[in-house]
């Protein structure tokens, strides 16, 4: 017996911790009720990843969308975490926080963090600089939270 284990058995994996969260999701998120995803667009200098008005439909049988919405995403997986993706969606506009100002005055301005992850102990830093881009445009910063898990560990 070497080390523990029986000569006819190989050693296996019983459980992996920590590491960077297996994928991130960062959006640009603007909210309001008389929002005009053109507008917005024509502010940004981008088009969005997704948007609609108020009261426009997801289908036809869903009920309508309480505010418009342009939102802009950018995605990735380890070892690519959220900082590195807020920083590639900020940088696409200018760190001027007077950029910035006519939206957060008019509008709902969010910047939303997804994690999705397998694993256990997993987690993720935001930079200074990140932080610092953040701040600069007057956003709120949210997240959500995707736990996945195997059928016998799985997070409950």
């Amino acid at each position: 017996m070497r080390d523990g284990i029986p000569p006819d058995q190989k050693p296996y994996v019983i459980a992996e911790a920590g590491g960077m969260v297996d994928e991130t999701r960062v959006s640009l998120a603007i909210y309001g009720d008389d929002l005009d995803p053109e507008a917005v667009s024509g502010i940004l200098g981008c088009a969005p990843t997704r948007c609609h008005r108020k009261g426009d439909r997801h289908r036809q049988d869903s009920p309508p969308f309480s505010m418009g919405a342009w939102i802009l995403t950018v995605e990735g997986k380890a070892p690519h975490g959220p900082s590195e993706l807020i920083d590639k969606l900020l940088e696409r506009f200018p760190s001027d926080p007077a950029f910035w100002q006519p939206l957060i005055e008019q509008y709902r301005v969010s910047v939303r963090v997804g994690i999705h992850t397998a694993g256990w102990n997993r987690g993720f830093d935001i930079t200074a600089a990140a932080v610092a881009a953040l701040a600069r445009t007057g956003s709120e910063l949210g997240f959500d939270l995707y736990f996945y898990g195997d059928e016998e560990g799985s997070v409950q």
